[in-house]
């Protein structure tokens, strides 16, 4: 009987194991991993309960049949799984963060450095930018323009300020004031050979001496004040006229002697003309003489060097001893005699509006009217006729 009950209750309990067995198998059959079983070992069936006591390996799991010991399920394999998953991912999320702290940290350092360059060039930009604007100033301040200089008149007749002695055909002097700011002065020339206005000199005085121009030639000139780089406006302009002879001054008083002796003691209007027209004879004579190089004046006038030589001693004229005695002296000469001597040396209009005449060359007193085709002028007076020659009337 026992026997019995013991073989019908062992094999329920392999009916059992197995039903639970085919359970595990079917829950777990999507986790199976395919492990082998032991060397020679096979899954238990029905007629093999004396086996009940071996080990199998099941779904990835140790099972005894008929043993105690159970070994760790799948369960904890999938946790293990998932704890590594999270692990890596947590890692992983981690290394994002660290790199995306990184690259912030990188950008903002980068950043920074790009704003500390950019602000020293724009420092730098600033500094430059200061210091040219300041340099600028200082040249401005140390650059003011020059006032306008106003030019000198010309001094006429006796003492060569304006015209240099023996050098009148050739040289002019011009001369001007000061102006305030000027540290030098530029002048400009016009006429002759300068065709347009032309830089001649920068000088530091107040007067320049312009040579090697044309004889008996109008030039213009006109003047300003330099500072440095920086110019002034320029003067009024000044014209002034080159000789038709050179002299001294002994030569210009021969000139307003004769003159004066000749014609210059007459008083009124009248005597206007003749003391103008008296004058270019004067120095129409010694200038064909001398420049012209006509034939009929410079072999008279050849060995004479001068103007007062001609006058004095040629014997066309009269000589300084007669000249006193008549009380022809300069000191007597009055300004009208002066100022047609100047008209007649400089080629300018100056007595009262009345030309000069380039071409008359004598001039003599006569009790009648004559009609002689060489006298040029004739002008009744008191005690006849005053006549002006075109060429010699004896």
């Amino acid at each position: 009987m026992n026997s019995k009950l013991r073989e019908l209750f062992s094999q329920n309990r392999i009916k059992a194991a197995s039903l639970l067995s085919a359970a595990a198998i079917c829950i777990s059959a999507a986790a199976f991993t395919g492990a082998k079983l032991s060397d020679n070992e096979a899954f238990p069936t029905d007629g093999a309960a004396q086996q009940s006591s071996q080990v199998y390996v099941v779904n990835g799991e140790f099972t005894s049949y008929g043993g105690s010991a159970k070994v760790t399920t799948s369960k904890k394999t999938t946790t293990s799984k998932k704890t590594t998953t999270a692990k890596k991912t947590t890692t992983a999320k981690q290394t994002t963060t660290a790199k995306k702290t990184t690259t912030k940290k990188t950008t903002a350092a980068q950043t920074t450095a790009a704003n500390k360059t950019t602000t020293k060039a724009v420092a730098a930009k600033s500094a430059v930018t200061t210091a040219k604007t300041t340099t600028t100033a200082k040249k401005t301040t140390t650059a003011a323009k020059p006032a306008t200089p106003k030019m000198k008149s010309a001094v006429k007749y006796t003492n060569g300020t304006t015209h240099p002695y023996n050098k009148q055909t050739s040289t002019l002097i011009v001369r001007w004031n000061a102006a305030k700011n000027a540290k030098k002065y530029q002048l400009y020339i016009k006429g002759g050979k300068y065709k347009t206005w032309t830089a001649y000199k920068t000088t530091t005085e107040l007067s320049c001496t312009v040579s090697g121009l044309s004889r008996n030639t109008e030039y213009s000139f006109k003047v300003r004040g330099v500072n440095g780089s920086t110019y002034g406006s320029f003067s009024g302009v000044q014209t002034l006229k080159t000789a038709r002879i050179n002299f001294d001054k002994a030569g210009w008083e021969a000139m307003c002697r004769i003159v004066y002796h000749e014609v210059g003691q007459m008083s009124g209007s009248t005597w206007d003309k003749p003391i103008v027209y008296v004058s270019d004879c004067v120095v129409n004579r010694y200038a064909q003489a001398k420049y012209s190089k006509n034939s009929t004046w410079a072999s008279f006038y050849r060995k004479y060097n001068t103007i007062q030589d001609v006058i004095y001693k040629s014997g066309g004229f009269m000589s300084d001893a007669g000249l006193r005695r008549d009380g022809a002296t300069y000191a007597r000469v009055t300004d009208r005699v002066k100022t047609a001597v100047y008209g007649a040396v400089y080629g300018k209009t100056t007595l009262n509006g009345i030309a000069n005449d380039y071409g008359v060359y004598y001039w003599c007193n006569r009790s009648y009217k004559s009609s002689d085709k060489r006298i040029k002028y004739s002008f009744k007076i008191p005690w006849g006729y005053f006549n002006i020659w075109t060429s010699y009337w004896g």
